[in-house]
This record gives structure tokens, C-alpha cells and sequence, in this order.
């Protein structure tokens, strides 16, 4: 996507609204059920300790964030539920409820492709 302000005829909030939002957060909890919901499309994630993660949200296909794993460990990302999977380059479609494990220092594009499969694309 063009800068917010390379975009002619809406407003450069507008802009930017478009492109996504971003947040800070940390990482928390050891199961989908306790960890840190992830709440825009852009994230840096501080805290992960190998067991600590984020959730990714329900999503509708088509939806895709980011997120930087900040932490000098693993960062657990959790699909937004149990029978939704994240699959992963070179390890087939993933399992339902199943966390990636999210290297330190990488950032990983999730991209929602149909209401039970998100996919996973990491930085080298």
C-alpha cells in the first residue's frame, strides 16, 4: 500500500486507518485460552519466554496482520480458536487450536485464507 500521504483524495487519518493500526503488546499466559489477544493489525510483542504468547483474533478471510517477536524468546501465537490452525511453510496445514512457535527477533505475517486456516509467512 502507498504512504497515507501519497493518497490523494481522503484525508491522511483515512490514509493511515487503511493501512492498519499498531500496538504494543506482551506476551501472556501458556494456552489459547490465557494469552494476550492480538488487537491490530501491526505488533510488536515483548515478554515471550518460550511458553508465553498472543491469540490471533476470529478473523474472516482476507485478514492478515503482523507481528514482531521482540522477545528473546519463542513467542506463542494461538489461532483465534480451537478448531481453527495456522499452517506453516514446509509443515503441512497445522492443527486446529495448535500454537506456532514464533521465533525471536522475526516477524511473521498471518493471512486468514478460508474460516478455519490461517497461514504463516516468516521473515529469514
Amino acid at each position: 500500500m502507498a504512504f497515507a500521504d501519497e493518497m490523494l483524495g481522503i484525508s491522511e487519518s483515512t490514509a493511515a486507518a487503511l493501512g492498519g493500526q499498531y500496538v504494543a503488546l506482551t506476551a501472556t499466559g501458556s494456552t489459547i485460552s490465557n494469552s494476550t489477544p492480538v488487537t491490530a493489525s501491526m505488533s510488536v510483542v515483548a515478554g515471550a519466554d518460550g511458553s508465553k504468547g498472543v491469540i490471533l483474533p476470529q478473523g474472516l478471510p482476507g485478514d492478515e496482520c503482523w507481528i514482531f517477536n521482540n522477545s528473546g524468546s519463542t513467542l506463542k501465537v494461538w489461532p483465534g480458536n480451537s478448531s481453527t490452525a495456522i499452517a506453516v511453510a514446509g509443515t503441512g496445514l497445522g492443527s486446529g487450536g495448535a500454537a506456532f512457535s514464533q521465533l525471536t527477533y522475526k516477524t511473521t505475517v498471518y493471512k486468514m485464507v478460508t474460516t478455519t486456516q490461517w497461514l504463516a509467512c516468516t521473515s529469514a
